[in-house]
Parts: structure tokens; C-alpha cells; sequence
């Protein structure tokens, strides 16, 4: 592991936020209040609480051994043929997350910018516009996520500002009119809108202050919770629990309806979406390079880098398999999350165990 190659606990916490909040803050909103109504919030708190154990796992498993990147930490803990194993699982999660993101935020984008932009060139124009960043060092996303997180900071700002004057606070209610028997699937459903934690196994071993962390990786999830939040309610004040549900893309709807009076801006949704475009770039960025870093492991090179460029076909490929936005969502987001249950629950699970009791043996 390159010793120069070092980022700070701020940049731990903008590069955990910048890559789990993506395409989700859109639709998120009409998600969970298909399935929760009113009461979606409870999900959504439920489901960054439910990411806080998998956090301290992955920390603690970096601590125990220190110096080390994660795919060595893998090797040493299962041995060469378990480790490859799970290294693949973990590449195809990667491609099918890249996949998905690349096709969800191509439809967004010839929604309410380029019309008659074919999807192709959308997605292979953000795909080489990502490839750059990605072959660079950790140092060089960790500067990026921290251009990105105020970027994020700011919608929030401006969304619950631009919406303050026409919210209608009664769509809020019931608030604790909760359906106990739907939370398991709400939770389920919410979870996923949290991944991109696991690439901590990506960054903690380059963090400078070591103790500080685990907290700063908490405390960053603790924002994205609190963005979801915010965006949730100030949707459902907007709109009401019934037109919310019909919403495919709520986070960026919400503008249509502002009506300032004096506002110098028009469409203010392009405004969003060109912010949004960033967050996007901050989301894949660091899921490439995991990517090419997994795949110089496998294969025993000193570089990323060579990989980077060859992944790009293939994302590009499997992003246009679905034919429209609802296979998109339905079938690759389907298949993403069993991908993503095994890459973000059961392997880190596994992986520390298994690393914790070969250390309590070596002690003993």
C-alpha cells in the first residue's frame, strides 16, 4: 500500500456520503411511501441504523490488520480460493451497480435535458467522463467527494427553501399512522438505497487518523439519513401521500411546482439535474475504481488502472439490456439487490468473524 497515498477523516465522510447518495434521492420518496405512506420516515431511520453494525464491522475488520487493502485482508483471513470468490461476487455487484446507475441516471437526464439525445450516447459520454477520475489514486476521489458534499449540502438547502412558501404541512399527517406489518419490506426496500458503505473497505486503510475513523464514517451516515429525511417530507408536504406515490422521480418534480414570486430562474428542475449530474459522478466514481482495484488483485498486477477502460464495455453493454425504465428498476434492480445482500451484508459478515477468531487464536 502506497504510504503517500493518505486522506483525512473529512474526506472519509464526504467520500462515504457523495457514493451512497445517488440515483435514490430521486425516487426514493414515492418508494417508500408506496409502501409505508405517511409513515415512511420510520424506514428510512430504521434502515441507516440497520447499516451502523456492517460499518463497525468493516472498521473493525481493517483495524485488525493494519497496512493492509482490503482484497489482502480477504486473502489472508480465507485463503486464495474462497478469497477469489468472493472477489468475483464482488466485481459483478460492482458491474451491475455501475450498470444500473448509468442507465437510471441516462433516463433521468433525456427526461428533463436531452430529449433527443439517444440514451447510448448519454451513458457512454458519462462512462468516459467517469473513467478519468477513476484511474487516479484514493487521494483523488477523496478531493472530489469533497467538492461534491457541498453540492449535496446545498440542495437540501435550496430544495426546503425554494419549497418553504407553498408546503402544505397537513399532507404530513398521520404521522404515527404506522403499518408494523409493512416495515420489514420498508426496511428492505430502504436499505438498499444506503449501499455504497461497503466501499469503506476501499478507503479506511488510507485514513490518516485511524481512531477518528469509524466516526467520521458514522457520522456520515447519519447525513445521508437525515438528506433522506428532509427530501421524504418535504415531498410528501408538497405533493400529498397520494400524487407522491404516482411520482416516478419526486426529488426532481418538487421543483416544477415552485412558484416564487419575482424568481429570476426558470426550470429550476435543469438547475437540479446539473447538480444532481455531480452527485452522480461522486456515486461511480469510487465504484470504478473498487472495480479495477478488485480486478489487479485477481489478476496480480501493481495497477488499477489497466482495467479501468476494459470495464467500460461491459458496463455500457449490460446498462442497455433492459429495454425501458421499468425493466430497469424491475428486473437489473432486482437482480442488483441480491448481488448487493451478498456483497454488503453477508460478506463483510463472514470476512470479519472469520478474522476476529484468527486473531483470538494467535493471541491465545
Amino acid at each position: 500500500m502506497d504510504k503517500k497515498n493518505k486522506i483525512s477523516g473529512l474526506q472519509v465522510k464526504a467520500l462515504v456520503i457523495t457514493t451512497v447518495i445517488g440515483i435514490s434521492i430521486l425516487s426514493l420518496p414515492s418508494t417508500i411511501a408506496t409502501i409505508l405512506d405517511n409513515s415512511g420516515w420510520v424506514a428510512i431511520i430504521l434502515g441507516g441504523l440497520v447499516t451502523v453494525p456492517f460499518i463497525i464491522m468493516i472498521d473493525k475488520t481493517i483495524e485488525l490488520y493494519p497496512g493492509k487493502t482490503s482484497p489482502q485482508i480477504s486473502r489472508e483471513v480465507l485463503g486464495p480460493v474462497i478469497s477469489n470468490l468472493f472477489l468475483i461476487i464482488f466485481l459483478c455487484y460492482l458491474i451491475l451497480f455501475l450498470a444500473y446507475m448509468h442507465r437510471s441516471a441516462a433516463e433521468v437526464i433525456k427526461a428533463y435535458l436531452l430529449e433527443t439525445t439517444p440514451t447510448e450516447v448519454i451513458i457512454i459520454t458519462m462512462l468516459l467522463a467517469i473513467s478519468y477520475m477513476a484511474r487516479g489514486q484514493i487521494q483523488d476521489l477523496a478531493r472530489m467527494a469533497l467538492i461534491i458534499y457541498p453540492i449535496i449540502i446545498g440542495f437540501v438547502v435550496f430544495l426546503i427553501l425554494v419549497n418553504l412558501p407553498s408546503m402544505d404541512y397537513t399532507n404530513i399527517y398521520p404521522l404515527f399512522n404506522i403499518n408494523f406489518k409493512a416495515i420489514p419490506k420498508g426496511i428492505w426496500t430502504i436499505f438498499f438505497s444506503f449501499a455504497g458503505y461497503e466501499l469503506l473497505y476501499f478507503f479506511l486503510p488510507y485514513v490518516e487518523d485511524k481512531e477518528g475513523a469509524l466516526k467520521y464514517s458514522l457520522k456520515a451516515m447519519l447525513i445521508v439519513t437525515l438528506v433522506y429525511l428532509i427530501v421524504f417530507f418535504v415531498t410528501l408536504s408538497q405533493f400529498g401521500i397520494h400524487q407522491l406515490k404516482r411520482e416516478i422521480w419526486p426529488g426532481i418534480a418538487v421543483t416544477r411546482v415552485v412558484d416564487l414570486p419575482g424568481l429570476f430562474l426558470e426550470n429550476l428542475d435543469g438547475i437540479v439535474i446539473a447538480a444532481w449530474i455531480m452527485v452522480i459522478f461522486g456515486t461511480v466514481g469510487p465504484a470504478l475504481y473498487a472495480s479495477g482495484i478488485v480486478l489487479a488483485e485477481l489478476f496480480k498486477t501493481k495497477t488499477h488502472e489497466l482495467f479501468i477502460l476494459p470495464l467500460l464495455p461491459i458496463v455500457y453493454i449490460i446498462s442497455l439490456l433492459p429495454d425501458n425504465l421499468f425493466e430497469t428498476y424491475e428486473k437489473l434492480g432486482s437482480i442488483l439487490n441480491y448481488f448487493a445482500l451478498v456483497s454488503i451484508v453477508i460478506m463483510p459478515t463472514i470476512v470479519f468473524i472469520v478474522a476476529y477468531m484468527k486473531k483470538r487464536r494467535e493471541k491465545a
